[in-house]
């Protein structure tokens, strides 16, 4: 095969690369341990005994078979994963990017890994299958001690990485070592759809045209993923396969074409995102692919400079310029955030060495690294549940020896992609290209359930076709049928919250609308569907409090109470039970309410110190409670903790005025008034101190 980067050096090409398999071949030409039919020919070694009776030795992977073999079903299997990872989304949900397209990830990988297993042999790259199973065991270890016991296995209703995830990313890994070179072209061709199917929908969003409407409050396109962060990884991966398709002569030229639009939409998409991390990664891509690309560059020096003027006026034009800018300010920017985060992460993870806090329980520790210049320069309106960088975030889910064998793949990973470009296959140097970029992303990001099975998929693509030998073993017959049952399990549950899901969407909306009644029967029926989940709980509390009533109360403690038996330590179900509780004990004038409510509040505060919530609401019990004291205290703590909101500021100013002290009310409603000159109170306050001065006078 012609070599497409640079036809003129042949020399240099890897022995195999002649005929994509090496020079073992047998007396047809045909590689030895693939038959005719482009499956494994089981007859390779006449002497069994020498490697086992389970195991064959499969000589340089399938990577040049008929093409019979594009036709097999888990190539197929393979494209639909692709393309369901990136493009599924559900307009009708509450939480469109979520639920949908969960289920059909899940599903789509059960069904690879089931119809991988049906082959019965199977081409395995030993070593890193060592270190799967390393991983796993000791993922296994840490789950049964994690911190949050039923998310730790199946993942939150929000990132899904529970150890289920991680095992459905081994599954795909060896499931990627069994497509050959012949078969790629249907997954390259998958690639550039899922990529362009992106881009088209991010134009859409641009014009505001978009299926979804996120009502973001930045500019940045969230695509057919709903977030920035998740659409520049995947451009980070999928831009750099869909231009290696695009060069890829042995494609169809109306192929080839699409995949050159399909990487020219990328590239505005992975813009439009405005997602640094994910331009780190595909910069990443560009430095491992030049060795390829520079001799094909050097014939075509306008090309470079034509990409150089795009560059150029890119930065300069769009708001890139700002975004890149804002990455070098370690005073007060996105760099600055990005390591303070790390700091967090790092005192999490010296708290926690061992056996880490277990998947998907970083959230729960997330305090013991959080200080009060933290709170006061980030605040906590969203609850962080990840580390930004994917290495910390193993490290603290899953300790040191978990980390260590991340990194040990990474590693490994990094090697092979080196590797993969120095034999100058145009589909495999994008390969090779993508896999570094998004591992280089995830330094600024963390593993992704939705989409990280399409990096370990091509991950183990790459492993097989840098491989000269891999054993190949038999898997024993039943197996396959294990993920058949899986995935009709997945395929119920995922059905099933998808309508929890919509059900969740009508309820919201209905509250929105005033009908609490029918608004609670729509958030029970969303529970009814996914009685395991803690989302569908927090929806049926929220409406059935909007109702304002002591029952609804009442109804929302139930659910809050049944989403805690869930997740016990969830901060953000103990901090929603006692605002409630506060909430019913102000409406019922309960004193036994109040102070269970108190109570919470202080265990809250007990753990978690900085959190200025905390210390605000803990402020109203103890108003309510008649502790002036302990309120101004409070209140106070909550200002110096949150020095841009209002709400501490305005409560202490009332409070001032209930006692009479003047000066003090003046004095917290020009604080109140330095924060926020537009806060409705103002107006309100400013009256109430007029109207006690002048009693005053007289």
């Amino acid at each position: 095969m012609q070599d497409l980067f640079d036809p003129d050096r042949r020399a240099d090409r890897a022995p195999h690369d002649a005929g994509g398999l090496g020079d073992d071949r047998g007396e047809t030409g045909e590689p030895r341990g693939v038959n005719r039919r482009g499956f494994l020919d089981e007859a390779i070694y006449p002497d069994r005994s020498r490697h086992g009776p389970d195991c064959t030795r499969h000589v340089g992977q399938n990577w040049l078979v008929t093409e019979e073999r594009s036709n097999h079903p888990a190539v197929f299997a393979a494209a639909v994963l692709v393309v369901a990872s990136v493009l599924v989304f559900d307009p009708w949900g509450w939480a469109a990017f979520g639920p949908a397209k969960w289920a059909a990830v899940g599903v789509a990988s059960l069904v690879l890994i089931a119809v991988t297993a049906r082959r019965r042999i199977v081409p395995l790259h030993r070593p890193s299958a060592v270190g799967w199973v390393l991983f796993l065991g000791w993922g296994a270890v840490v789950a049964a001690a994690g911190l949050d016991p039923l998310h730790a296995w199946v993942g939150t209703p929000d990132r899904h990485l529970g150890f289920v995830a991680w095992v459905l990313f081994a599954g795909v890994f060896v499931a990627g070592q069994s497509i050959g070179a012949a078969a790629m072209p249907v997954v390259m061709r998958a690639g550039s759809v899922a990529l362009g199917g992106a881009g088209a929908y991010v134009l859409l969003e641009l014009a505001d045209a978009a299926p979804v409407d996120l009502a973001l409050a930045s500019s940045r396109a969230g695509g057919t993923f709903g977030s920035a962060a998740y659409l520049g990884a995947a451009c980070a991966l999928l831009v750099p396969v869909a231009v290696g398709h695009a060069l890829d002569r042995t494609e169809r030229i109306a192929w080839r074409r699409g995949a050159a639009l399909a990487a020219v939409l990328g590239l505005v998409t992975s813009l439009a995102a405005q997602t640094r991390a994910g331009w780190v990664g595909l910069a990443a891509a560009a430095v491992v692919a030049a060795p390829a690309v520079l001799p094909w560059l050097r014939r075509r020096v306008w090309a470079l400079g034509a990409a150089a003027l795009v560059a150029v006026m890119v930065v300069t034009l769009t708001p890139v310029g700002g975004r890149i800018a804002g990455a070098f300010d370690f005073d007060d920017g996105a760099a600055k955030g990005r390591i303070d985060e790390w700091q967090v992460g790092v005192t999490v993870f010296a708290n926690h060495p061992v056996l880490g806090v277990g998947f998907e329980g970083y959230r729960l520790v997330f305090a013991e690294g959080v200080d009060a210049d933290y709170e006061q320069r980030y605040g906590r309106a969203v609850m962080p549940d990840r580390v930004h960088n994917a290495a910390l975030d193993v490290g603290v889910t899953t300790g040191v020896v978990g980390v260590a064998l991340y990194l040990a793949a990474a590693v490994f990973l990094v090697g092979r992609g080196l590797r993969a470009v120095r034999e100058r296959r145009p589909w495999l140097v994008g390969v090779a290209a993508g896999v570094v970029g998004y591992l280089v992303q995830q330094l600024f990001l963390f593993p992704l359930a939705e989409f990280d099975v399409v990096f370990w998929l091509f991950a183990g693509v790459l492993v097989a076709a840098t491989s000269h030998v891999l054993p190949a073993v038999r898997v024993p017959s039943w197996v396959w049928t294990v993920p058949v049952a899986l995935a009709a399990a997945a395929l119920v549950a995922g059905v099933l919250d998808v309508a929890a899901d919509r059900a969740s969407d009508d309820a919201l909306a209905r509250s929105s609308e005033g009908l609490h009644h029918d608004a609670v029967d729509d958030a029970r029926r969303a529970v009814s569907f996914r009685p395991d989940s803690i989302r569908y709980r927090v929806v049926e509390a929220t409406v059935a409090r909007a109702s304002g009533t002591s029952g609804g109360l009442t109804e929302a403690l139930d659910a809050i109470d049944a989403a805690l038996e869930l997740s016990p330590r969830d901060p953000i179900l103990l901090a929603e039970h006692a605002s409630i509780l506060l909430e019913r004990a102000r409406a019922n004038r309960d004193g036994a309410d109040l102070a269970a409510a108190l109570a919470e509040w202080e265990a809250l505060i007990a753990g978690d110190p900085h959190h200025a919530r905390y210390r605000f609401e803990a402020g109203i019990a103890y108003r309510i409670a008649g502790d002036v004291v302990e309120a101004e205290q409070s209140w106070r703590q909550a200002a110096a903790l949150a020095p841009r909101s209002p709400a501490p500021w305005a409560n202490l100013a009332a409070l001032h005025l209930e006692l009479g002290d003047a000066a003090a009310a003046a004095a917290a409603i020009a604080e109140l008034r330095m924060v926020d000159p537009d806060d409705p109170a103002l107006g309100t306050l400013d009256r109430r101190l007029a109207a006690l001065r002048r009693s005053r006078d007289r």
